[in-house]
């Protein structure tokens, strides 16, 4: 919030609710017994009526309010407390008489609404009894409880023999049901053994039946089985021995035609190679006469050139000397 410096702020009023405790001391009760009892008033000013708040700044204020509350509740306390006598005043502080107070709260409101303030809660939270009173309805609190205690615990005790009672005839009736039901299923057990044992020896001899029929089909199915092998393997003998025949005869008739076409392709090719090796004997002649007439030159040179280099190393070594005597001259 802000506000310009030439404006000033009278009051501060807080929106939130407040809580008023205050005791309301030496409030006799019925029977003349002073006791202290304690109040707590939850309230809050009235911000949205703008009249209500004017009244609770410029009329009323706390200071009033103060004084007001304190009378009017005071007023209000005394006139419950002095309805009743002294061991009925811890009932101040039950929900019935919170109930009670919303009376009270009404007129706290009717009157303080005009002011701008409203009354939310309004609770009596302690009661202070002079201590001789207090312990008087404390040791009478106890005995009540205590004698309270007692009769509960007789009549636990007395629910406690009963119960054992019941308990002990259910057992007992438990247990009789037990032995019937029991000897009954026995019975029915030992009928259902019987008709078990029927069954099993009706079974073995349906089971015995099969097994001298599945014998006795076994040995039918073998002996079928053996024949057939044998025809089979008869069969297979005479086929083999066919196609060995057969494939004998076919394989010299081969072997025959395979000889006579090797000899035939092996003459073939001796008289080929024959007329080749004389070919090539005739070929070779030709060119060794031709490679002798046109190499004859050749071959002179070559064998001038031979002679030519012997001269020249033996002119050319150091160490050798020839001697020979030609007329007069010895070189």
């Amino acid at each position: 919030h802000s506000a310009a410096p030439w404006i000033s702020v009278s009051h501060l009023i807080p929106e939130q609710y407040t809580v008023y405790d205050i005791p309301v001391k030496e409030c006799p009760t019925q029977d003349n017994v002073m006791v202290t009892i304690d109040v707590s008033i939850i309230f809050r000013v009235i911000t949205e009526d703008e009249k209500a708040l004017y009244n609770f700044c410029y009329r009323l204020g706390p200071d009033k309010l103060d004084k007001m509350l304190k009378a009017f509740q005071e007023e209000a306390i005394r006139g419950m407390v002095r309805k009743r006598k002294y061991n009925e005043i811890y009932d101040l502080m039950d929900i019935d008489h919170d109930k009670q107070l919303d009376g009270t709260r009404r007129d706290l409101n009717n009157h303080f609404n005009e002011y701008g303030v409203e009354i939310a809660s309004l609770a009596v939270t302690n009661v202070h009894l002079p201590k001789h009173f207090a312990d008087t309805m404390q040791e009478e609190s106890i005995w009540g409880t205590r004698d309270a205690f007692n009769k509960l615990e007789q009549q636990f005790r007395l629910q406690t023999i009963d119960l054992k009672e019941v308990e002990a005839k259910a057992k007992q009736k438990f247990r009789e049901d037990l032995a019937t039901f029991t000897a009954e299923q026995d019975s029915l057990v030992a009928d259902k053994n019987k008709d078990l044992a029927k069954v099993k020896a009706e079974t073995n001899k349906q089971i015995a039946v099969v097994k001298e029929q599945e014998k006795a089909d076994v040995m039918e199915i073998d002996s079928k089985a053996k024949l057939t092998v044998a025809q089979i393997n008869s069969k297979r003998d005479v086929l083999l021995s066919k196609i060995r025949q057969e494939g004998k005869a076919e394989a010299d008739r081969l072997k025959v035609e395979s000889g006579t076409y090797v000899a035939t392709k092996k003459a073939e090719a001796s008289k080929e190679i024959a007329e080749n090796e004389a070919k090539c004997m005739e070929l070779t002649a030709e060119a060794e006469a031709a490679a002798a007439r046109e190499l004859g030159a050749r071959r002179m040179y070559e064998k001038k050139m031979r002679s030519l280099q012997s001269l020249r190393a033996l002119s050319q070594n150091d160490e050798l000397c020839i001697a020979g005597n030609h007329n007069d001259n010895i070189v």
